[in-house]
C-alpha cells in the first residue's frame, strides 16, 4: 500500500470497501443527513448535442468493448482516494502516479460514495463514454465529474471502474470510460446523494511524484 507524503491528509488506504481508515465515516454520516430514497432522478440539465449521431448514420458501439477484461476490471483493487469532513458538504481526495489515474479515482471515489462498489458488477453493455472539455485543468476535472453525475441521474449508471482513454492537458479535453451496471435497489445498498459537484477549495497539487486532487461535492 503506498502512503503519499501530503501536507493536508495522513492516510492509510485501504482496499476498496474498507473505509475504516479514512477520516470521514460515511455510514455514520448518512446516519446524520437524510437518506437518499432510491436516489431519484433530478430534473435532466440541458446539455449540448456533442455525441448524437446523425439520422441515418450507423452506431458504432464497439468502444463498449474494445480490449474489455471484465474479470480484471472486476477484480478488487487498492482504493486510491479518502473522504474529508468538511462543514455540511463532504471533500473528496484522490491520488495516483499520474494526473490520469487521479481522476479515474476520483470518478470512482464519487460513485462509491452512492453505494457500496462490492455490489455493483461489469455490464459491458451499461458501459459509458464520458467526454469533457474545459479551459484549465480544475475545470476540466468538473466538467468530468459532472458529466458522469448526470449520466448517473438520467441513466441510473453506476460505475465501479473508470478508464481515462484520452486526456490532453494542453487542450483540456478528456475522454473517458465507466464500467458498470444500472443502479438496482435491489441489489446496491443506499448511500448519499450527490446533488452537484462544485469548484469550491477543489484543489489539484503534486509532491514527491504524487498527484492529489480535492473536491468538494453539495450533498
Amino acid at each position: 500500500t503506498h502512503t503519499p507524503n501530503d501536507p493536508q491528509a495522513s492516510m492509510d488506504p485501504g482496499q476498496e470497501g474498507s473505509k475504516g481508515a479514512v477520516k470521514h465515516d460515511r455510514k455514520a454520516a448518512t446516519s446524520s443527513l437524510e437518506k437518499i430514497q432510491g436516489l431519484p432522478k433530478r430534473k435532466k440539465r440541458d446539455r449540448s448535442r456533442r455525441g448524437r449521431k446523425k439520422k441515418g448514420e450507423a452506431k458504432d458501439d464497439s468502444w463498449r468493448t474494445a480490449d474489455l477484461d471484465v474479470d480484471k476490471l472486476s477484480a478488487s483493487t487498492e482504493a486510491r482516494y479518502e473522504y474529508l469532513d468538511h462543514t455540511a458538504d463532504i471533500k473528496f481526495h484522490s491520488w495516483g502516479s499520474s494526473i490520469t489515474e487521479a481522476f479515474e479515482q476520483m470518478v470512482v471515489c464519487m460513485f462509491s460514495y452512492m453505494t457500496e462498489l462490492e455490489s455493483v458488477n461489469i455490464d459491458q453493455k451499461a458501459t459509458i463514454k464520458i467526454e469533457a472539455d474545459g479551459h484549465d485543468l480544475d475545470s476540466l476535472l468538473f466538467s468530468l465529474l459532472d458529466e458522469f453525475l448526470y449520466r448517473f441521474s438520467v441513466d441510473d449508471i453506476v460505475c465501479k471502474r473508470c478508464k481515462i482513454v484520452q486526456l490532453d492537458p494542453k487542450s483540456f479535453k478528456v475522454e473517458a470510460l465507466g464500467y458498470g451496471e444500472k443502479f438496482s435497489l435491489d441489489k446496491h445498498p443506499q448511500g448519499t446523494e450527490i446533488k452537484a459537484i462544485t469548484k469550491h477549495d477543489m484543489k489539484i497539487t503534486e509532491k514527491d511524484g504524487v498527484v492529489h486532487v480535492y473536491v468538494v461535492v453539495d450533498i
